[in-house]
């Protein structure tokens, strides 16, 4: 009994200086010349193993720091790293602020897509691009493929703004029927049924970097890659907790918020993350119709669109971790046309979205594996009255299911010879239905696509690394199969004469997709290269089933299609012309083989002429972009870039079939000029960017009768932090006002204006 007292009164008098004895550190990390916060910066205790970053106005904090002797380095991308000793004692909790001052060495940019394989940018063979954080944070953007224009021979078109419902983004004068593969943190998000993505799941203030690597790059990532691959890369935080609150509105009623909290517990070299987000978007929208034709049935295209995710990760130590993430996205989006229905027309998207990711080093080899899964529910309710008076109402309820796992493993060899090699398995879905409430018609069609892939890659330097050889090879082999049609009771809606159900042959394919790329450094500041590599577009789950009417007549499903094919020779230049300064150029030549369009079947289907898509077309792209960048100061930035396609059909043959030939003919919505031109100002007072881009002429039809007329856009955002917490910004978008018209011959909206506020933590 009495020793039990004495070790309680021992424990009592020692407890406060355990207690009390751990201090914590607190710090401001900022610009020595403009005094602003720098946030992401490194903050690293070496004698215990801890380190953080700085959040979103540069502090950062320790808790629980025994006493004593010990250093703090802080580092940060362009900036010295800075030593510092501190000695802490008993209640000492210091806080200091820290100055960083710009480097003099200038820091490449590093990109991973392009080989699997980490380089910087430069070093590679190519037209190769990375868009980092700082950059994106200060774009005037209200969607993450508005960052893209900035981006030489990128096309984006979203003609209705945020009201569009989709976004299609093409690369090296190719129109939106063909490839972009767009990854997200590596995996795809191009879906089976059409190829397209839904641009409004992904949130630019989530992106640490997007990676664009330009040109057919089928060799390492098979189908949809044909013109080139975006991987779209989020952030993670080093901060023990982190995050920011938004509120925005502005133009059409648009109002909405954001939010984003992160995490991460560091422990003896283990890292557990974590992320939270999400956002909520609406807006009355406006008319897209043309004054002179509407009528009474046209009305407003307005959205309403949220979106949750969640997403965790564990770091083993350096070479191992796993990270795990889910998504929810629901959007409503109004056609602009209402006849009876309350909300008139619409379109509805609802998509569950998962993945999971290993990144590890098993004996010599470094390994990556990815598995994902998405589901995408299609609804659209359409109303309309017909040429004849006749009032009809439908609905299509259509579900995209894609879901897949890749593996690669990368063995070095020696300092200059990387060997990459992997699998790919892809699986996809489609189930549709039109079901019309004004008449008998139902409309039923489903079909599977199973593919199967192998690559391997090269990369070797030689003469002191001076000249780079990347050498690729990929098989692929799709089956589709379990495609059916099934037509209840029709009517003129649909066009069927009677009723039938049908099963289509399961059909093959396959792909072979090499390439091969060099580079040579003729001095520190020039590099040249020259490539010629493969890429391929395989047939859409739709086309393969879906037998329907369409605006031009009836379409014909073909089970029997093919993938397109692009082989492209290209010659680039990539120099410093003197300091500060980056000059990049292309030119390029791509044969395209089997390329689909609608031909005329020479039937007719309710007095309709009835349309298949087949691969009948080559083509012919002739193009070059050039870039320059100059930084006055590491905050006064310019950017300029400039492009020409010209995409003709070369070869069209309608020997088997009826209709135009298209021989001759240019590619539709392939603007022959592009051009653009930014100032990024980062100051003390207001962050200021300014991007102005000009899109050239385009065919709107394949007869190459109708022109888009050429237009320019100019879009500016300014923006703040206001104390240590809060921001501010305005984005105006196409400030003066020019409203064109699309190839559907329906209005832009004009000057669009978003006003924003956050709270940062």
């Amino acid at each position: 009994m009495f020793k039990k007292s004495i070790y309680t009164f021992l424990f009592t008098l020692l407890l406060p200086v355990f207690v009390f004895s751990q201090n914590s550190i607190k710090g401001r990390v900022i610009d020595a010349e403009m005094n602003l916060a720098l946030a992401g910066a490194n903050i690293f205790i070496s004698e215990f193993e801890k380190g953080t970053s700085t959040n979103s106005n540069g502090e950062f904090t320790f808790e629980n720091i025994p006493e004593g002797e010990l250093t703090i380095r802080v580092s940060f991308m362009g900036y010295d790293d800075q030593l510092i000793k501190l000695n802490i004692t008993p209640d000492s909790n210091p806080f200091f602020e820290i100055k960083m001052i710009s480097s003099s060495i200038e820091i490449e940019k590093v990109i991973i897509t392009a080989t699997l394989t980490e380089h910087q940018v430069d070093d590679l063979p190519g037209q190769n691009e990375v868009v980092e954080k700082e950059e994106i944070d200060v774009y005037p953007a209200t969607s993450t493929d508005d960052i893209l224009k900035s981006i030489a021979n990128i096309n984006v078109n979203r003609s209705w703004g945020i009201f569009s419902k989709n976004s299609s983004v093409t690369m090296r004068g190719l129109d939106a029927a063909q490839g972009v593969l767009i990854l997200y943190n590596g995996v795809p998000l191009n879906k089976t049924a059409g190829g397209s993505i839904n641009w409004s799941i992904i949130s630019p203030e989530r992106i640490d970097r997007i990676e664009i690597i330009k040109g057919p790059s089928s060799a390492l990532y098979g189908n949809n890659a044909m013109g080139g691959v975006i991987n779209i890369i989020t952030k993670k935080t080093e901060n023990q907790f982190s995050g920011d609150i938004r509120t925005f509105g502005g133009s059409y009623a648009t109002l909405g918020g954001k939010f984003d909290i992160e995490g991460n517990e560091k422990v003896k070299g283990k890292n557990l993350y974590w992320g939270l987000n999400g956002f909520y978007r609406q807006g009355d929208g406006y008319v897209i119709e043309p004054k002179v034709s509407r009528d009474s049935t046209d009305t407003e295209i307005y959205l309403k669109e949220n979106r949750l995710g969640a997403s965790l990760g564990y770091e083993f130590n350096d070479n191992n971790k796993v990270e795990v993430e889910y998504s929810f996205f629901d959007d409503k989006r109004g056609d602009g046309v209402q006849v009876y229905e309350k909300d008139g027309g619409y379109t509805k998207y609802t998509t569950h979205f998962a993945r999971a990711k290993y990144n590890g080093q098993i004996k010599k080899l470094k390994v990556e594996a990815d598995a994902y899964f998405q589901n995408e529910l299609y609804y659209k309710l359409g109303e309309s009255i017909n040429d004849d008076g006749n009032y009809k109402l439908y609905y299509q309820d259509q579900v995209s299911r894609d879901y897949g796992v890749w593996m690669n493993a990368t063995h070095k060899f020696s300092e200059n010879n990387w060997f990459t090699f992997g699998i790919d398995i892809k699986q996809g879905f489609m189930d549709a239905s039109d079901i019309y409430l004004t008449s008998t018609d139902t409309l039923i069609r489903e079909g599977k696509v199973q593919s199967y892939a192998t690559f391997l890659q090269d990369e070797y330097g030689l003469f002191n690394n001076k000249l780079k050889i990347i050498a690729g090879l990929r098989f692929d082999f799709a089956r589709f199969y379990d495609g059916s049609i099934k037509v209840g009771a029709p009517t003129a809606n649909t066009g069927f004469e009677t009723s039938f159900s049908d099963t289509y042959k399961t059909s093959n394919w396959t792909a072979f997709s090499p390439k091969l790329a060099l580079q040579y450094e003729i001095s520190p500041a020039i590099k040249s290269y020259v490539s010629a590599s493969t890429g391929f577009m395989p047939p859409k789950l739709d086309d393969l089933i879906s037998s329907r009417k369409i605006s031009k007549g009836f379409k014909q499903a073909n089970p029997e299609l093919q993938p397109q094919t692009l082989t492209n020779y290209e010659l680039g230049f990539n120099t410093n012309p003197f300091k500060n300064a980056q000059f990049k150029t292309a030119v390029y030549y791509s044969l395209g083989k089997d390329f689909q369009y609608f031909v005329e079947t020479g039937n007719y289907v309710d007095g309709q002429t009835e349309f298949t898509r087949e691969n009948i077309a080559q083509i012919e792209i002739i193009g070059c972009e050039f870039f320059f960048q100059y930084d006055f100061t590491k905050n006064l930035t310019i950017k300029t870039s400039y492009t020409y396609n010209s995409s003709l059909i070369k070869d069209f043959d309608l020997s088997e079939y009826a209709g135009d030939d298209l021989t001759g003919k240019q590619l539709v919505e392939i603007p022959w000029h592009q051009a653009f031109a930014g100032l990024f100002w980062k100051n003390k007072f207001v962050n200021s960017t300014l991007v102005v881009n000009y899109t050239g002429e385009e065919y709107a039809d394949d007869q190459n009768i109708q022109i888009i007329d050429d237009y320019v856009t100019a879009d500016i955002r300014l923006s703040r932090m206001i104390g240590k917490y809060f921001f501010v910004a305005l984005d105006v978008q196409n400030i003066f006002d020019k409203v064109y018209i699309d190839k559907k011959q329906r209005l832009s909206p004009g000057r669009f204006i978003l006003f924003e506020l956050a709270y940062k933590f």
